[in-house]
């Protein structure tokens, strides 16, 4: 027990040496928006309410525009309105030159929502005392793109994931039974931290480096 106790507070005293021994140094983003000019927005497509398209649309724009400050993106509107627009079947590189030209965009962001069914998951730590839980969540993977429009090429991509729990239930002898009901409307609340971690490229990061000797 001794030799635990003085482990852990030689520990706690090399943590708070490391913490003074260092500073948090700026990281610019890894992707920079500054060489493009107006950049296009074509709506995130999403397997649930249409209504969610708008609103992860916006939510993305709203991160990307947080991040660069008067950057103009042009909203092309739906998949759909810009394949029938440039007369194409698909968003591969010769649209994305059809859709530079059309609306004089040097760069167009696209992406997707993609929510799976229910998942149940059951835990069952004691049969003989009926100790256990259930949870029934939801998950959301997001992906996103952007296509530059001179020869098509993909300058950027990246995905990102969340969960939101639906129903929960906790079964034990001393607390009985408990049951926890998740938000109203878990794929539009986990919408903001998909778009927030999508467009983590695009903010600056703080990392931690040691102090300069003198």
């Amino acid at each position: 027990m001794r030799r635990m106790t003085r482990f852990l507070a030689a520990l706690t005293l090399l943590f708070f040496w490391g913490c003074s021994n260092a500073i948090l140094v700026p990281v610019p983003p890894r992707m920079d928006l500054k060489k493009y000019d107006t950049i296009g927005l074509i709506h995130f497509t999403t397997n649930s309410d249409a209504t969610l398209t708008a609103f992860a649309t916006q939510q993305f724009q709203e991160h990307i525009q947080g991040a660069f400050p008067g950057t103009p993106i042009l909203d092309l509107g739906t998949k759909e309105a810009v394949l029938k627009a440039i007369g194409a079947t698909q968003l591969d590189a010769d649209a994305m030159t059809l859709i530079g030209k059309k609306y004089r965009v040097s760069a167009v962001f696209l992406g997707e929502i993609v929510y799976s069914d229910p998942k149940t998951d059951v835990t069952l730590n004691d049969i003989t005392t009926l100790n256990g839980s259930m949870r029934t969540e939801i998950r959301g993977d997001v992906s996103g793109k952007l296509m530059e429009t001179q020869v098509g090429a993909s300058v950027w991509s990246s995905s990102a994931w969340a969960k939101r729990l639906l129903t929960g239930v906790s079964v034990s002898p001393k607390r009985g039974v408990r049951t926890t009901i998740g938000d109203l409307n878990p794929r539009k609340e986990m919408v903001p931290t998909l778009m927030f971690h999508l467009t983590e490229d695009f903010r600056p990061r703080m990392v931690r480096q040691a102090k300069p000797q003198h």
